[in-house]
């Protein structure tokens, strides 16, 4: 049986190189918890937003379930973490995985007893299962530690990818994929043309946009009156 994962942050391009001015804007911790789930995504927005940059959004996921081959009656699980990637109900007579992901998943630090978000793969690898992850085209595999477990790694060289798929799992990866992205995020999932399963409670995180936009509109005059007042006699430099 084959298993299909995808993770949402594939869609969610991230800059590669330390030298792009955006680098600093995008340098995020990441940690499943409720504060880097909701709370932590607004001060992130609003870095973009002081600067006058529009949000970085997911890109790339429309037309992506027409790439594949799907078995009769085979069911979609879905779940924000990647680590229910390993749930009982998703992982029943696995032989082979394919995952389509920013991260390989396979290990970064030592393992607990549970699977985690970030090493779930080696708990397939255990059993026994063959694995494989796709990197999105904009993402340097190079800058991933090598995985703990046997994996083969490419870059998604794009069209239609081979063999039949038996069941599929995707994620929101909320911790990694900011929430005024969730509309995209729930418009693929109902693009999937299989039936679906929540494995937790799902929904789109609250976001308030145009508040933030009026607190912007208060900051940035709050940050040049202090420009004109540390710097007397120039004019701003900071973008109104």
């Amino acid at each position: 049986m084959r298993l299909l994962v995808v993770d949402f942050d594939y869609f969610f391009p991230l800059p590669q190189s330390p030298e792009d001015p955006l680098a600093p804007l995008f340098a995020w911790a990441h940690f499943e918890t409720p504060y880097h789930l909701g709370e932590a995504w607004e001060g992130r927005a609003l870095a973009f937003l002081l600067r006058g940059l529009p949000l970085p959004e997911a890109r790339g996921w429309e037309g992506f379930w027409d790439r594949f081959s799907f078995a009769p009656g085979a069911r979609l699980f879905y779940a924000d973490s990647n680590a229910l990637a390993f749930h009982p109900r998703v992982r029943e007579g696995v032989e082979e995985v394919v995952l389509f992901d920013a991260h390989h998943d396979a290990g970064y630090r030592p393992l607990g007893e549970e699977p985690a978000c970030d090493d779930w793969m080696v708990f397939y690898a255990r059993q026994g299962v063959a694995l494989k992850v796709f990197y999105p085209p904009w993402r340097d595999p190079a800058q991933e530690p090598e995985p703990q477990v046997p994996l083969e790694r490419a870059v998604d060289p794009g069209g239609r990818v081979e063999g039949v798929f038996h069941r599929a799992f995707l994620c929101r990866s909320g911790a990694w994929v900011p929430p005024w992205a969730d509309g995209a995020f729930f418009r693929f999932l109902e693009a999937a043309p299989l039936s679906k399963e929540a494995l937790e409670p799902l929904s789109p995180r609250p976001f308030d946009l145009k508040a933030l936009k009026r607190r912007v509109e208060g900051e940035a005059l709050g940050l040049w009156i202090m420009e004109r007042l540390l710097r007397p006699g120039q004019g701003p430099t900071f973008p109104l």
